[in-house]
């Protein structure tokens, strides 16, 4: 007997549960009328329904829905609301002119001239057409609608949902938004009313004034103004053209970050720069490129191009008014840019032309340079004289004093810090301008504030770089463009087809954006390649190169001269010549070296090649670098250029909001809060 009862119990417990859940289903399903002023009995086909009038109240998954009149079929559980209808659900409020509300899917069909969502942080989505899930509290829209937040920014698109619960709005097909005046366009878009932030979910295009930006994922931060766009970020201004994986812009800081194969397309002054990190700021404008940074300086000239890439481990570059460029900065500059001007060596001679000097050839271009013909060949030494001295020249009478040349500046300046850091100076040029600024002398320094844009750029770390012409190293780089010089410092070389040039610092004059002159001051050395064992090499104090069409023409060596020689006959190198003097000029003829010109305390003395040892043909401090010198721009950068996009851009379309328009009439301008990333000089 107790077996059957717990049998009977157990069988009963489901069916009992099942009835529960029935009436539950069966009360949720149900629509309560709450409040009408009367509610009439009718029968029309065959059908039951109840004529409500108002104003009445019906209250269905906890969304109460208002309105002046209602037929409500109970057969079929629908409410038809006509009047003044609402619907209140969570604090989001809609308004139309008549709902056609299905309870058994828990769905009211918001229709009018105007239907109108209000959310509870006061955002108001417009459209003709909206339903609204009361189960879910989700609402769909279609056929065209625009959304006004309460500061003016608007959003619309073709069709979009509302997630209540979520305070989410999303925005689908021929998106356009318009943020702080930023105009966007998109191709999805969704709205995260609780934190004020857009989330971009394809293709997006954004404007203001004449900047672009296009990128296909993304979000804008309203509340903290921050913007972030991903998946091959583009941003185009005035004068620049930007790509990057992503890029990220604090408006409050006005500072961008930049993240993977970026490139930096600077049309004013003809650059481009790669990284794969970058730090832009935009007042001051700076900008400092880590992660394989390199930068290609581009020219053409009827037609031919010509492009200069250097690369280093970090890059900074930064524009200031000259202004509130450093006083000490401006002077040292500009005496630099003055004395950039000047010919030390030629100068000298016309004060003294009474220099004695010894032509080391004819000055004729010589068909075949520091090789002798057998006529005018010198005699074949004695073997017994083989290793030792057989001089060619005598010394010469001691000349009258020479004036000392000018001597190079090697100011260091760090332009990036607040105030000037002078690793090393020229003390009589630091008194000459501590001396024009208390006297007031300079009156260009003195005028009213000098809005003229210095830009200056700074390489740190195994910088390298590479022209068609010409290849150097340092470890690092120093330009701006008061003085329009490129200052290299510890250890620089330079490279210039079989000549290698170096110093303590090298100095580049730069006019046109053409190499001019070459300033490399203290242990200036040049070694140029005869062959696979031989190289002439001139050492000196200073020296200073110059170039005509980017080739070297000439260079200048003084202050105590060291040369080697090597002289053929018939082809074959047969003669050292060691010369010692003050000072020296080499004029060069395409790539070889057409004349030498010594003067003051000239010493000359021929060595036989044969059977002189290997160290004696070699000047203290020779080093033959070619393993470390740049052989194509690869070796600096390996980035793929970008195509311009600037014209193609022009042909997408800005935004119209049209459906703005529509819904909210004139388009309200909003109040002025966030910028796009303006990444210019």
């Amino acid at each position: 007997m107790l077996r059957k009862l717990s049998t009977f119990f157990f069988t009963l417990i489901p069916v009992l549960l099942f009835s529960q859940d029935s009436l539950k289903n069966q009360e949720s399903r149900l629509v309560r009328l709450i409040y009408a002023q009367s509610a009439e009995h009718k029968q029309i086909d065959g059908q039951e329904y109840r004529k409500v009038t108002g104003p009445a109240q019906f209250l269905h998954n906890n969304a109460l829905i208002f309105c002046d009149t209602a037929i409500w079929n109970v057969l079929s559980n629908t409410v038809d609301a006509i009047g003044n209808v609402r619907i209140i659900q969570n604090q989001t409020t809609l308004f139309g002119d008549r709902i056609k509300y299905y309870a058994d899917r828990s769905v009211a069909e918001v229709r009018g001239n105007l239907v109108e969502l209000v959310d509870k942080e006061n955002n108001k989505l417009r459209t003709h057409y909206l339903d609204y899930y009361t189960k879910d509290s989700i609402a769909l829209f279609y056929n065209g609608g625009s959304m006004v937040n309460k500061d003016g920014n608007t959003i619309e698109s073709l069709d979009g949902f509302f997630y209540s619960k979520l305070n989410k709005f999303v925005f689908r097909n021929q998106v356009e938004m318009m943020g702080d005046s930023v105009e966007f366009s998109a191709d999805s878009l969704a709205y995260l009313t609780k934190t004020d932030r857009a989330l971009f979910l394809g293709r997006t295009n954004a404007w203001q004034d004449d900047g672009f930006l296009k990128a296909n994922g993304g979000w804008y931060d309203r509340k903290n103004e921050l913007f972030h766009f991903t998946k091959d970020a583009y941003i185009k201004t005035k004068d620049t053209e930007i790509w990057a994986d992503t890029i990220n812009y604090n408006k409050k800081t006005a500072e961008a970050e930049l993240f993977n194969n970026i490139q930096l397309l600077d049309t004013a002054q003809s650059a481009i720069l790669f990284a794969d990190y970058a730090k832009f700021k935009q007042k001051p404008f700076k900008v400092i490129l880590t992660n394989r940074p390199s930068v290609a300086s581009y020219t053409v000239e009827d037609g031919v191009s010509d492009t200069l890439f250097f690369k280093a481990d970090t890059i900074r570059y930064h524009t200031l008014m000259k202004s509130e460029v450093d006083s000490v900065t401006v002077a040292l500059s500009e005496s630099r840019y003055k004395e950039s001007k000047k010919d030390p060596l030629g100068e000298m001679h016309k004060k003294q032309p009474e220099l004695k000097k010894s032509s080391g050839t004819n000055e004729k271009t010589l068909e075949r340079p520091l090789e002798r013909k057998p006529s005018n060949s010198i005699n074949p030494p004695d073997r017994n004289t083989i290793g030792r001295k057989a001089k060619i020249k005598s010394k010469q009478k001691e000349p009258p004093v020479v004036e000392e040349p000018v001597k190079i500046d090697t100011v260091i300046v760090n332009p990036f810090s607040d105030s000037t850091i002078l690793k090393r100076a020229d003390s009589t040029l630091l008194k000459k301008v501590d001396s024009t600024l208390q006297k007031g002398a300079d009156s260009t320094l003195l005028k009213s504030a000098d809005t003229t844009s210095i830009r200056f750029l700074y390489a740190n770390k195994n910088v390298k770089f590479y022209r068609n012409n010409m290849q150097g190293m340092c470890d690092s780089l120093l330009f701006n463009s008061i003085d329009s010089l490129i200052r290299l410092f510890k250890d620089p070389v330079i490279w210039t087809d079989n000549n290698q040039l170096s110093a303590d610092s090298i100095q580049v004059v730069i006019n046109g954006g053409k190499i001019k002159k070459a300033e490399f001051t203290t242990s200036a050395f040049v070694a140029i390649k005869e062959d696979s064992t031989h190289f002439h090499q001139i050492k000196s104090a200073d020296m200073v190169a110059f170039f005509e069409a980017g080739e070297l023409s000439r260079f200048d060596a003084f202050g105590g001269v060291s040369t080697l020689l090597f002289i053929a006959e018939d082809s074959i190198i047969t003669t050292m010549n060691e010369k010692v003097c003050k000072q020296m000029r080499t004029k060069f003829s395409g790539k070889s070296i057409q004349k030498i010109t010594s003067y003051d305390n000239i010493e000359s003395n021929a060595y036989p090649i044969f059977g002189l040892e290997k160290d004696k043909q070699i000047l203290k401090g020779f080093r033959w670098l070619d393993s470390s010198r740049p052989k194509t721009r690869f070796d600096i950068s390996d980035r793929v250029i970008k195509n311009s996009q600037a014209e193609s851009v022009k042909s997408i379309e800005k935004p119209t909001f049209k459906q703005t328009a529509i819904y909210f009439g004139k388009k309200k301008e909003p109040e002025k809060k966030a910028d796009l990333p303006n990444i210019q000089r």
